[in-house]
């Protein structure tokens, strides 16, 4: 059979579409959703070294004492400067890390409360880290890893700065070495540490 010239060939089959208005949409709302979500994130909170824009109540903090000996409560040390560190013992940075800490705590005396948060760890994992390190302040044990969140760590190590007033001066996620420490608390507090 020949095809007739007078005949106009037939129009081209239509191609299913693959994402249809609706589905582009929802792609596209949930693109920006998270493009909105990460920078919230990144300009709401301190990342490594970086202290919060505005000071933000510190998160609730209440919690079963790791050595099994009551609670730990940030709100009971009102009126004075606090540092509050979230370790795990699974968390090797964090094993780098508390030595440091505990060493400028013991230079500073009572100038600052030191507070300790055992974060997502075994109650056991979390004695022998505490133990192996020499920290000799309260630590609570936050087995839901809970408060790390609450407070705007991003990771582990973390330490939150908190003010006499209650507020949270700087949320500060990675290990820091005694060197950062001590800048820090002469920054937020304007507590001197001896030098080494």
């Amino acid at each position: 059979m020949s095809e007739d010239p007078a005949r106009p060939p037939p129009p081209p089959r239509p191609r299913p579409q693959r994402w249809g208005p609706r589905r582009r949409w929802a792609l596209g709302a949930v693109a920006t959703l998270a493009v909105l979500s990460l920078v919230g994130l990144l300009v709401g909170r301190s990342g490594p070294g970086d202290a919060a824009a505005a000071p933000e109540p510190a998160p609730r903090l209440e919690l079963p004492a790791l050595d099994g000996d009551g609670t730990v409560s940030l709100a009971a040390q009102r009126g004075r400067p606090v540092v509050v560190n979230f370790f795990a013992s699974w968390c090797v940075p964090c094993r780098r890390e508390l030595p440091n800490l505990a060493r400028v705590a013991r230079s500073v005396g009572d100038d600052v409360v030191f507070l300790g948060v055992d974060h997502l760890d075994s109650r056991e994992g979390g004695r022998e880290l505490v133990a192996a390190t020499g920290l000799d302040w309260p630590v609570g044990w936050d087995r839901a890893g809970t408060v790390a969140p609450a407070a705007g760590l991003l990771g582990l190590p973390g330490t939150i700065f908190v003010s006499p007033a209650g507020e949270v001066l700087e949320a500060h996620t990675g290990e820091l070495s005694a060197e950062a420490f001590a800048e820090r608390l002469e920054r937020h507090f304007g507590v001197q540490v001896p030098p080494a």
